[in-house]
């Protein structure tokens, strides 16, 4: 069986930001039936009630064979930019997150996310880390994975008026 998961889009319900846009993006990586795969999102500036599409060339979350046997590890995080990165060296970032989750003797949604991030961070530096908005992992069997459109991740915290945001990702899962 062939497995594909993408990001479709992210709703901006609340920015973390109290002066206009955040700059929202996604790092991770996912792991099924032997293959491990990077995942990393341009920042993309969104704010209070919009509701943006991933990037085409950046939605695959997953794309491979997998047996029903088999397992997905699935880490993704989804942050707010506060320092500008150099983005050219996107495709070096996703070569190292790529590499070092493949290098994880057994990989867990969470070991995935913390993995990914540290990868990026090695390529981007960075002395003011960026927000971190919310997490989301997966570990479950190939076939007890539901296929369908509209799945959604929410990304929340409600610390009164400062530091709150609210955000809902929406992804695809296929299986054929």
């Amino acid at each position: 069986m062939n497995l594909k998961i993408t990001l479709d889009r992210v709703k901006c319900l609340h920015t973390h930001d109290e002066t206009g846009a955040d700059d929202f993006y996604v790092v991770g990586a996912a792991a099924a039936g032997g293959k491990t795969q990077a995942v990393l999102t341009t920042p993309m500036a969104i704010n209070d009630g919009q509701e943006l599409a991933f990037p085409s060339d950046q939605r695959v979350v997953f794309e491979g064979p997998a047996a029903d046997a088999s397992t997905l590890h699935l880490g993704l995080a989804a942050y707010d930019q506060d320092v500008e990165g150099d983005w050219k060296k996107r495709g070096e970032a996703v070569g190292k997150i790529t590499a070092t989750a493949k290098a994880l003797p057994v990989p867990s949604g969470s070991l995935l996310v913390s993995t990914a991030h540290t990868a990026v961070v090695a390529v981007f530096g960075g002395l003011d880390p960026d927000d971190k908005l919310g997490q989301f992992t997966l570990d479950v069997p190939i076939r007890d994975l539901k296929a369908g459109t509209d799945k959604k991740w929410s990304c929340s915290r409600d610390a009164g008026a400062s530091s709150s945001w609210q955000y809902e990702v929406y992804y695809t899962i296929e299986k054929a």
